[in-house]
């Protein structure tokens, strides 16, 4: 797990010119989204930075769905990466949209997958408000932070070009 100081205004010149705070981090995970109609073209592209959550190796797979949803038939699973700390998956996947769904929440949730015990094990998550991803003015392409569980569920968090780094060990952050 990394931690990340996230300022509440742009970085000041010095630390203690601006309240900050500190989140717990659990790595990144590189996205794609693109509104087509009444279609989201999510591409899951490749992650980083989980090295500390996994024990041993890790065999990690994404599953992506609307929340709150009353099917979970609807969530949809990248292929898992056996053996493998910075994943590629390289997978897309597409979500059909209705006037119903503009409410809802696209959840990212990544896991990593046990043999031994047979149970998955989250490793971070995140979500985007769908009304946000249908505005065709919008992008949503580069690397964000995997969250913990309960503000993943509420929020995403885009690594900042400047702090775009491969270890995720980042600092700081304007939000």
């Amino acid at each position: 797990m990394s931690r990340l100081r996230v300022f509440l205004r742009n970085p000041p010149a010095s630390l203690s010119e601006t309240p900050s705070f500190l989140l717990n981090t659990h790595g990144q995970l590189k996205l794609s989204i693109i509104q087509e109609q009444e279609v989201l073209v999510v591409s899951v592209l490749e992650a980083r930075g989980i090295v500390e959550d996994c024990q041993r190796s890790c065999d990690s797979y994404v599953k992506i769905g609307m929340f709150p949803d009353s099917d979970p038939s609807d969530r949809q699973k990248s292929r898992m990466v056996p053996e493998c700390r910075n994943p590629i998956f390289l997978q897309t996947f597409y979500f059909v949209v209705s006037e119903g769904d503009l409410h809802k929440r696209l959840l990212f949730t990544m896991w990593n997958s046990d043999s031994t015990s047979r149970m998955s094990a989250l490793l971070g998550c995140m979500s985007f408000g769908v009304r946000s991803l249908m505005d065709p003015g919008k992008e949503f392409q580069g690397w964000y932070f995997l969250l913990g569980e309960e503000l993943g569920r509420k929020k995403h968090l885009k690594v900042p070009t400047q702090h775009n780094n491969p270890t995720g060990n980042s600092k700081s952050s304007s939000v």
